[in-house]
C-alpha cells in the first residue's frame, strides 16, 4: 500500500471513530474543533514535533481568544474598538512565535478562530475555552494515531510482500 493510500485510510478511520465516540457518547464537545486540531497536526508536519507545535499553538490561540472576548466585553463590544483589539490579538498571535514552542502561528490563529466560532463572540468563558482546547488537542491526538495506523498499514503490506 502506498503512503498516500495508507494515510487516507488511517485518517478516515480515526475521524469516523471519533465521530462515533463523540455522537454516541453524547460528549459535551463539538465535533468540528477536533477536525481543526487534526488539520493543525497535519499542517505542522506530523510526528512528535508536529504534535507539540500543533497542540501548543492551538491552545495558545484559545487563550488569546478568551483574552480578546474578556477585554471586548469590558469595552462594551464597540465595533471600532473590537476591530482594533482583534488586530492587536492577531499581532500577539504572530509575535508569540518568538517563543519556539509557540512558533506555529497557523495553529494559534486556528485555535483562536475555533474558540470564537465554537462558543460565539460573547460567550467565551473558561469552561468553554477548556472544552474547545481539549477538543483541539483531541484532534491533534487523532493525527498522531492516524500516523501510527498508516505506518502499521504500510508495514503490513511490506511484510506481506516479503512473504511471497
Amino acid at each position: 500500500m502506498n503512503t498516500l493510500t495508507a494515510r487516507a485510510l488511517s485518517l478516515g478511520l480515526v475521524v469516523a471513530l471519533w465521530t462515533v465516540i463523540s455522537h454516541l457518547g453524547k460528549l459535551p464537545l463539538q465535533l468540528w474543533p477536533a477536525i481543526v486540531g487534526l488539520a493543525c497536526f497535519l499542517a505542522a508536519g506530523g510526528g512528535m514535533p508536529g504534535f507539540q507545535k500543533a497542540a501548543a499553538g492551538a491552545v495558545s490561540g484559545v487563550v488569546w481568544a478568551m483574552i480578546y472576548v474578556a477585554i471586548s466585553g469590558a469595552l462594551s463590544h464597540q465595533p471600532i474598538l473590537d476591530a482594533l483589539l482583534l488586530g492587536v490579538v492577531v499581532a500577539g498571535l504572530v509575535y508569540q512565535a518568538r517563543v519556539p514552542m509557540l512558533g506555529f502561528t497557523a495553529g494559534a490563529v486556528a485555535g483562536a478562530a475555533t474558540s470564537i466560532g465554537a462558543l460565539g463572540l460573547r460567550t467565551v468563558n473558561v469552561n468553554g475555552g477548556i472544552r474547545v482546547a481539549l477538543t483541539l488537542v483531541i484532534g491533534v491526538v487523532l493525527g498522531m494515531v492516524a500516523e501510527r495506523v498508516a505506518d502499521a498499514l504500510q508495514r503490513t503490506r511490506i511484510a506481506a510482500m516479503a512473504g511471497r
